[in-house]
């Protein structure tokens, strides 16, 4: 079985963080600046951005989630989300994942499709970062709190970061050492999956 697809296993959804780590923040700093270079982008225009945060900023950017949060969720989901926020908190650091809007209106392109290949470039940002975490042992997971450039819901991440005012927030992902391995994972028929046609 290669690397790469033991690889691919390895990397789960983990929400059980911590801050240990046999890696140094100047060298998972270095591994994401390895991985954002040579991302593949529509048009080669290289859109995404990230903010990798550790320490205070780590901690200040997850009492700011809470705060906006606490007030808009209510009952279980606001259960689940504090349970979130502070799983997250535990960690070592959070990758946040923005699209420079400017560079995203600059595609020689409509407007849907700007839109669609803007969330490509993301997605392939934030599973590339997720693989690299895992490499390096490291625990992570997805989430999509105060998303919303229209409505200025993330307007205050940018303000908290000073951040340009053309970065749309897409997704965060706090990572640590692995405290609690995840559930296990049910996977449906390939075959649903997958179709294979040659003629």
């Amino acid at each position: 079985m290669s690397a790469f697809f033991n690889l691919v296993k390895k990397r789960r959804s983990i929400y059980g963080l911590g801050k240990n780590s046999k890696y140094s923040i100047e060298e998972i700093e270095n591994r994401i600046r390895e991985v954002m270079k040579h991302l593949p982008s529509a048009f080669n225009s290289q859109s995404t951005r990230v903010v990798v945060v550790f320490g205070e900023a780590h901690e200040k950017f997850w009492n700011h989630i809470y705060d906006v949060q606490k007030d808009v969720l209510t009952g279980d989901m606001k259960e689940w989300m504090s349970g979130v926020v502070n799983g997250a908190k535990k960690g070592l650091g959070t990758v946040l994942f923005f699209e420079d809007r400017n560079v995203v209106e600059d595609m020689p392109t409509n407007e849907a499709r700007k839109e669609a290949y803007k969330q490509n470039n993301n997605a392939i940002a934030q599973y590339a970062i997720w693989l690299a975490l895992a490499e390096m042992d490291l625990g992570a997971n997805l989430q999509h709190f105060n998303i919303g450039y229209e409505q200025g819901f993330d307007k205050g991440t940018r303000e908290l970061f000073i951040l340009p005012d053309s970065y749309e927030m897409i997704a965060q992902m706090p990572f640590g050492s692995i405290e609690q391995e995840p559930r296990k994972k049910e996977f449906i028929d390939t075959d649903e999956q997958v179709k294979v046609f040659d003629k």
